[in-house]
C-alpha cells in the first residue's frame, strides 16, 4: 500500500519525558557480566550431562527462567529482563565463547596489560566488566573448571585436531594469539563459536503464542512413530519444545504477579499501567495478542527468552516490526483504542530496551519495502519507527530501511531526514535483493518478505536459519599470501596457505591475480571443511529447542534448527576489504607492470620491510596509483572482479549439513577491519603493516577524492555480483548537506540514483569530523551519539580510540 496524507511535521529528535528517564538511565548504566545464567547452566549440566541434548538445554533455560531476579522499574511498560542486573548479557558459559577470555582475566600470573588484551577482544568495544571478588572466585573455582573439555568451543577444537586443521602456536604471546586462534584457525579463516544471525519466529508467537506452540508439539509427538527416520532426535525435540513454551509462559506470569503486589502500593496513575502490565503478561506471549500494546509486549518478551536462552552472541534481529504491528495498530486506531502518540511512546521504550545489549549490533530491526504480494508494504507504523529512532538515536541498534521501486518518495525523503538526529541505519535496495534471493532458491514470496540480520544480511523470516555470520576469510591476508608463498605476516615463515610462486618470478599481471585465486580457492576450502565440523558439534550436543519451536519447518518436521529443520537453510562466507585488495592490485598493475618502477621481487621485498627507506615509492603507491571509489573503471572493475571470484567460489560449496549454499558477503564486523589490519604485512596501496584495511565494500578511507556520487558509482559496480549474504558501503556526510529541505531532496535523489545502478546498500554516518574528535576527547557530552561502524550500529563513545580513529578518517562528504 502507498502511503497518503500522513501528517509529515518535521521530526523533534526527542523522546517522551518518561521514555527519555528510561534511556538515560540505561546509558549511564555501565556493562556488567551477569553470571546467572552460568550459574543455572551449569548446575543443570552437572545433573544431566548424559541426558539427552535437546531435553537438558530446555531444563537449563527452564532453570534460569524460574531462578533469575526479575523487576518492573517505575516507568517502564514493557516488561521483560534478560539478566539480573541493568546492562547485561546473558553469558552463554556452555558456548565456551568466553571460557579461555575470562580464563586470562583471572589468571593472576598475567598483568594488567594482557588481561585487557584479552579482555577487549582485539581492541574494538571496551567490553571488559568490574566483577565482585566473589563473582571472580565462582568463575575460578567452580564455573570454568566444569565447563573444561565441555563447550562446544572444545569440541570444535577436539574435531578440527582430528582432521588436521588446527595446530596452536608457540613463541612469544603465544598465550594470548592461542585464545583466539579458535575463532582466527589460521591467521586468514574465521570460524566463531556461534551459528546465531538470525530472526526469531515473532510471527509464529503472535499467530499462535507459546500455548499455541506448546500444544503443536504435543499433537507432532503424538503423531511420532518409533520406525520414523531419526526417531531418538525428534522425540528428544518435542519433549523438549513442551518444557520451553510452558517455561517462557510461566515467566511472564511471573511479571504479571510481581505487577498485582506493586500496583498494591502505587498512586493511582501507576496502579492503572501495573494492572494492565498485569493483564499482558497473563495473555502474551502465551496466547495471541488483541491489541498493539500486547503485540509488541509478545515480541519483546519473545526477544527477552530468546536471549536468555541462547546467550549473549545470539545476534537475534526483530525482522519486520512495522508488518507485524500494523494490522494491531490499525484495529485500535479506528476504535479509539490508541493514538499515534501512544503507540510512539511504546515503540520508543522498546528502542531504548533492545539498545541495552552489551554487544553491538544485535538488534537490527527491518522497515519498509515490499509486502509478500509485491505492492509496497510502507505503512503508519514504519513511519513511527523513523520517529522513535530520530527521537531516542539509534544507540546500539540497526534501522534497517527497505527501498523498493514503489516507495513513496516522501518516505525516501524522511528517512533522509531521520539522518539529521542520528546515524545507525541501513538503507537497502528491494529490487536488487529480492531477485537475488529468489535466485538462492527462496521462494517469490519469502523473498519479497526478507529482513536484514545483523549487520546487513538478508534471510528470510521467520523461517530461516541460515547463519549468516560467523564463517569467512580476511581477504586482504588472503591477498598477502599470494605474494609471500601461502604465509601470513604475522605468523613468521610458517606456509598456512596454498603454495604459490615466489612472487619475483610473476611475468605480468595476470600471474599476480592467479596466485591470488589460488589462495582464495584454498582459504574458502579450508574454512568450509573447519565450518562443517563445527557445525556437527553444534547439532551433536548444543541445540536450541525454545528458538527452533518459533521458526517454520522445524515443529512440522520435527527437527530442531542445528539439524536443518528450518524451511531455509543455508550457510555464509563473509570477507572484507574489497577496497585494500582492489587498490593493491591496481598499484601492482601500475606501479611493476605499466609504470616499471621497480620489480616483483623489489615491490615484495619493500612491503616485507614495511616500507622501510621507500619513503618516495609509498608516497607514489598512496596518491598516484589509481583507487577504487572515484568512478575509475579501472580500478572498478578490479574491486568487481575481486567481489566475482569471490562471489564464485564461496556458491560452489553446499551449505550446512549438505543443503542450501555458502551465501557470500562484503561486510565487516565488531571492528574486524581494525583486527584484519593487526595481523597483515604492509600492502602495495602503500598502507603499513598494522593499518586498518578497508570495510566491507567501502574504498579505503580518505580515497574517494571525486565526491560522493563517484563513489556511489564505483560502490554500485563492484557490487554487482551475486553476494546474496549482503554488502556495506559507508559513507560519512557532513551535516550541512542535509541541513535545508533542497539538502533532504537532493540525498534522497541521489540514492534513488545508486539504487538505480545497481547499488545494494548504502550506510551513512551524518557527523563531521570535528563532532567526532570532541566526543573522543569529551565523552561525557555525546552519550547518544550512534554510528555506523561498518555493518553494524554501536555508541561512539563505546568504541576503542582505534576504532574511533577509523570512523574520522572516512572521507566527509560535502557534496
Amino acid at each position: 500500500m502507498v502511503v497518503q496524507n500522513l501528517k509529515m511535521e518535521p521530526l523533534l529528535g526527542t523522546p517522551s519525558e518518561r521514555v527519555l528517564k528510561i534511556r538515560d538511565k540505561m546509558l549511564l548504566s555501565p556493562f556488567e557480566l551477569d553470571l546467572e545464567r552460568a550459574r543455572c547452566y551449569t548446575r543443570i549440566w552437572k545433573l544431566m550431562e548424559n541426558s539427552p541434548p535437546c531435553m537438558r538445554k530446555a531444563k537449563a533455560l527452564e532453570e534460569f527462567l524460574q531462578k533469575l531476579p526479575i523487576r518492573i522499574d517505575n516507568d517502564e511498560i514493557l516488561v521483560g529482563v534478560k539478566s539480573s542486573k541493568l546492562r547485561a548479557d546473558p553469558f552463554e558459559i556452555e558456548r565456551g565463547g568466553n571460557v579461555t577470555t575470562w580464563d586470562l582475566i583471572l589468571d593472576d600470573s598475567l598483568d594488567e596489560k594482557t588481561k585487557k588484551m584479552a579482555g577487549l577482544l582485539g581492541g574494538t568495544v571496551n567490553r571488559c566488566a568490574p566483577l565482585t571478588e566473589q563473582e571472580i572466585n565462582e568463575l575460578k573455582n567452580q564455573i570454568i573448571p566444569f565447563w573444561k573439555g565441555k563447550t562446544l568451543k572444545d569440541k570444535k577444537i577436539e574435531l578440527l585436531k582430528e582432521a588436521g586443521l588446527y595446530k596452536e602456536y608457540s613463541g612469544p604471546g603465544a598465550r594470548i594469539f592461542n585464545s583466539f586462534l579458535p575463532t582466527i584457525p589460521d591467521g586468514y579463516t574465521l570460524l566463531y563459536d556461534v551459528q546465531g544471525h538470525i530472526v526469531p519466529g515473532f510471527k509464529r508467537v503472535l499467530e499462535f503464542g507459546f500455548e499455541g506452540i506448546e500444544r503443536r508439539a504435543e499433537k507432532e509427538l503424538r503423531n511420532l512413530n518409533e520406525k520414523d527416520e531419526d526417531y531418538d532426535h525428534r522425540k528428544d525435540f518435542l519433549e523438549s519444545v513442551q518444557v520451553v513454551a510452558k517455561a517462557v509462559c510461566d515467566y511472564s506470569n511471573r511479571y504479571s504477579d510481581l505487577a498485582m503486589e506493586i500496583a498494591e502500593k502505587a498512586d493511582e496513575k501507576r496502579k492503572a499501567e501495573l494492572l494492565d502490565i498485569a493483564e499482558r503478561s497473563r495473555q502474551v506471549p502465551a496466547y495471541p495478542p488483541r491489541n498493539f500494546m500486547e503485540a509488541l509486549q509478545s515480541i519483546w518478551m519473545t526477544n527477552v527468552v530468546m536471549e536468555m536462552s541462547y546467550g549473549e552472541l545470539n545476534v537475534f534481529s526483530q525482522g519486520r516490526v512495522d508488518q507485524y504491528l500494523y494490522p494491531y495498530y490499525k484495529a485500535d486506531l479506528a476504535e479509539g483504542r490508541i493514538t499515534s502518540e501512544n503507540a510512539l511512546e511504546a515503540i520508543e521504550e522498546y528502542l531504548v530496551k533492545l539498545a541495552s545489549v552489551v554487544i553491538a549490533g544485535q538488534n537490527n530491526i527491518t522497515i519498509g519495502g515490499l509486502d509478500r504480494d509485491g505492492e509496497d508494504a510502507t505503512n503508519e507504523v514504519t513511519y513511527l519507527f523513523l520517529e522513535a529512532t530520530a527521537n531516542v538515536k539509534s544507540l546500539l541498534n540497526t534501522l534497517s530501511i527497505r527501498i523498493s521501486s514503489k516507495t513513496p518518495f516522501d518516505f525516501l525523503k524522511r528517512v533522509c531526514e531521520t539522518h539529521r538526529y542520528t546515524g545507525g541505519m541501513g538503507i537497502h535496495n528491494d529490487d536488487k535483493i529480492v531477485n537475488l534471493l529468489q535466485k538462492a532458491g527462496y521462494s517469490l514470496e519469502d523473498a519479497r518478505d526478507y529482513s536484514i540480520v545483523g549487520c546487513v544480511e538478508p534471510t528470510g523470516t521467520g523461517n530461516d536459519f541460515s547463519c549468516t555470520g560467523g564463517i569467512g576469510i580476511w581477504m586482504a591476508v588472503v591477498f598477502s599470501m599470494a605474494l609471500n608463498e601461502g604465509r601470513v605476516h604475522l605468523l613468521g615463515n610458517r606456509q598456512v596457505g596454498a603454495k604459490t610462486p615466489d612472487p619475483s618470478t610473476f611475468c605480468n599481471f595476470e600471474d599476480v591475480k592467479k596466485a591470488f585465486v589460488d589462495q582464495l580457492s584454498f582459504a574458502i576450502e579450508r574454512v568450509v571443511k573447519m565450518a562443517d565440523l563445527r557445525d556437527q558439534a553444534f547439532a551433536k550436543d548444543f541445540p536450541s529447542p525454545l528458538l527452533s519451536s518459533t521458526i517454520e519447518g522445524c515443529l512440522e518436521s520435527g527437527k530442531d534448527i542445528t539439524r536443518n529443520g528450518a524451511r531455509y537453510n543455508n550457510s555464509c562466507m563473509n570477507a572484507q576489504a574489497l577496497g585494500t585488495v582492489a587498490n593493491s592490485l591496481a598499484a601492482i598493475r601500475w606501479a611493476v607492470f605499466e609504470k616499471k618502477l621497480l620489480t616483483m621481487g623489489e615491490l615484495v621485498k619493500h612491503l616485507r620491510n614495511n616500507f622501510r627507506g621507500a619513503r618516495v615509492l609509498r608516497e607514489q603507491l598512496l596518491n598516484k596509483a589509481p583507487k577504487y571509489g572515484n568512478g575509475d573503471e579501472r580500478v572498478d572493475e578490479l574491486a568487481k572482479w575481486v567481489a566475482e571470484v569471490f562471489t564464485e567460489i564461496a556458491r560452489k560449496y553446499k551449505g550446512r549439513g549438505n543443503e542450501g549454499e555458502y551465501r557470500p558477503s562484503l561486510v565487516s564486523a565488531a571492528g574486524s577491519q581494525i583486527i584484519e589490519g593487526r595481523i597483515l604485512g604492509a600492502t602495495p596501496d602503500g598502507r603499513k603493516a598494522g593499518q586498518p584495511v578497508s570495510n566491507g565494500l567501502s574504498p579505503v578511507n580518505g580515497t574517494e577524492l571525486k565526491g560522493l556520487t563517484m563513489a556511489l558509482k564505483s560502490a554500485a559496480l563492484a557490487g554487482e555480483s551475486p553476494l546474496t549474504d549482503g554488502l556495506a558501503m559507508n559513507v560519512n556526510i557532513s551535516p550541512s548537506l542535509i541541513d535545508t529541505d533542497e539538502g533532504i531532496c537532493n540525498l534522497a535523489s541521489m540514492i534513488e540514483a545508486y539504487f538505480e545502478l545497481g547499488g545494494k546498500e548504502l550506510q551513512i554516518n551524518p557527523y563531521d569530523a570535528d563532532t567526532l574528535r570532541d566526543a573522543q576527547s569529551h565523552p561525557e557530552k555525546y552519550s547518544d551519539l550512534s554510528v555506523k561502524v561498518t555493518g553494524y550500529s554501536a555508541r561512539f563513545i563505546d568504541l576503542s580510540k582505534s576504532l574511533q580513529d577509523d570512523i574520522i578518517k572516512r572521507t566527509e562528504f560535502s557534496k
